[in-house]
C-alpha cells in the first residue's frame, strides 16, 4: 500500500508488562491506522510476559521495510509502566513524545541529562487511578490511547481511535473501554518541562 499523500512516516514503541495490555494497544493502534489507508509493520518482544515480564511492541507506520525500531528512532514512547519508560527511552529520538503511565509528577532525576539532550515531549497521566474510576485497572491501557488520541499524531485522531475500540471489544468490556478510553482523551496529564541543552 502506497504512503498517503501528506503524511509523516510514524515509529511507536508500546512498552509495560504482562498482563498490562500492551499487545491489545499496539493492535489499536494498527488498525487504526489500516482503517485510513495506511501501511504498517510490527514486531512485537516479550520474555515472561504472563509473570510480569518486559513487553515491547513496535509499530510502523508507512513506508518501511523492517518493522524493528532502532536506537533515537521512535517518535513516541507509549510507557504503560513508568519503569518500562526508563527501560525504554534510548528509542526516542530528539523531539520525541513519551506518554508515561504514573502517578508521580517528576521522573528521576538522572535522566534529566537526556531529557536536556534530546528535547524530549514528555507527558505524565495516572492512567491506572483513571481506569480503576472507569471500574478496573485492567482498563489504564485504553486510558492512554485516549490521551495519546488527544495529541492527534498522524492517523490517531480520538474519533478513529474510539471507532477502532468500539469495534474490537463487546459487551461490558466495551461498556468499559470506551469510558476508559473517554477518561484518558479528556484528561490534561502533566507535562515535564524538559531542561534546555
Amino acid at each position: 500500500m502506497r504512503r498517503k499523500k501528506g503524511h509523516q512516516d510514524l515509529q511507536i514503541v508500546c512498552a509495560g508488562i504482562g498482563g498490562r495490555g500492551v499487545l491489545l494497544a499496539s493492535t489499536i493502534l494498527i488498525e487504526t491506522a489500516i482503517s485510513r489507508g495506511f501501511h504498517c509493520l510490527t514486531s512485537d518482544e516479550y520474555g515472561m510476559s504472563q509473570r510480569g515480564g518486559s513487553v515491547i511492541s513496535m509499530v510502523k507506520v508507512g513506508d518501511f521495510n523492517s518493522p524493528l525500531i532502532g536506537r533515537e528512532e521512535a517518535d513516541v514512547l507509549l510507557s504503560f509502566e513508568e519503569s518500562e519508560f526508563y527501560r525504554n527511552i534510548h528509542f526516542l529520538k530528539r523531539g520525541g513524545l513519551a506518554i508515561v503511565n504514573t502517578e508521580k509528577t517528576s521522573l528521576q532525576k538522572e535522566i534529566e541529562g537526556i531529557l536536556s539532550t534530546r528535547q524530549l515531549k514528555i507527558f505524565l497521566v495516572d492512567c491506572d487511578r483513571l481506569a480503576f474510576a472507569c471500574g478496573t485497572i485492567k482498563a489504564s491501557n485504553m486510558v492512554l490511547l485516549g490521551f495519546f488520541s488527544r495529541q492527534s499524531v498522524g492517523p490517531f485522531t480520538y474519533e478513529k481511535m474510539r471507532e477502532t475500540v468500539t469495534a474490537d471489544s463487546k459487551g461490558r468490556s466495551n461498556e468499559v473501554n470506551i469510558k476508559a478510553l473517554d477518561a484518558g482523551y479528556k484528561e490534561h496529564g502533566l507535562l515535564l518541562n524538559t531542561p534546555s541543552p
